[in-house]
């Protein structure tokens, strides 16, 4: 049986657990496409291990991965939690609150003090790095009420997103920047942009460089 040209790309992100040369070497054979090194996450000296041990994968292997390096962009976090993991439900009441708070199945606290001024009754909020969806019903003093759309289990310290809402702060930080300049340094074949609200912050990330 002959198999068309594959034309889906796989992306996979590297971690502790995939940055040894075998086993990015495994990976690479059973079709990973794209190394995607989150830069979120670890410090710099970390982070060119991983793209060293990618391309000595390639040695091995005999075959040519792109390397993606993922901008962290605003850090956009969850607070701590009373438990592990919390499950939201379908249509359930939920409030983010600016205020601290360990945080439960009924409310987390969000660092970002201006969030009750810049959200509204009817924007969406996606919690979980996006598997949790919440819609807001009314913002009260520090308290942004919601219901919740689309539920999980919900873990600490995980991203919020905020899709089509201005947020008043820049897509592309400072640290981005200085990350931009070590993936150009590290020879990388692309970077991804967190957060990305419009077109000006695309435009940012490209006049940088």
């Amino acid at each position: 049986m002959n198999l068309p040209a594959k034309k889906t790309k796989v992306i996979c992100t590297i971690g502790p657990a995939s940055q040894e040369p075998a086993v990015l070497a495994e990976l690479i054979t059973k079709g990973m496409n794209v190394a995607r090194i989150n830069f979120a996450h670890g410090d710099r000296a970390t982070h060119a291990q991983t793209i060293a041990n990618v391309r000595q994968a390639e040695t091995m292997t005999g075959q040519r991965v792109a390397i993606l390096g993922d901008l962290p962009g605003p850090k956009m976090r969850i607070g701590e939690l009373s438990s592990e993991t919390v499950r939201l439900v379908r249509n359930q009441p939920f409030v983010i609150q600016t205020a601290p708070v360990v945080g439960d199945a009924s409310r987390v606290s969000l660092d970002f003090p201006p969030l009750p001024k810049v959200v509204k009754p009817g924007d969406h909020i996606f919690l979980n790095d996006g598997y949790i969806q919440l819609a807001v019903v009314e913002v009260v003093g520090d308290e942004v009420h919601c219901v919740v759309e689309a539920g999980g289990e919900l873990r600490a310290r995980k991203g919020v997103n905020f899709p089509g809402i201005d947020l008043g702060i820049s897509a592309f930080t400072d640290e981005d920047r200085e990350l931009l300049a070590f993936a150009a340094e590290q020879q990388l074949d692309a970077v991804s942009q967190s957060f990305v609200q419009d077109a000006a912050d695309i435009v940012a990330v490209r006049n940088a460089a």
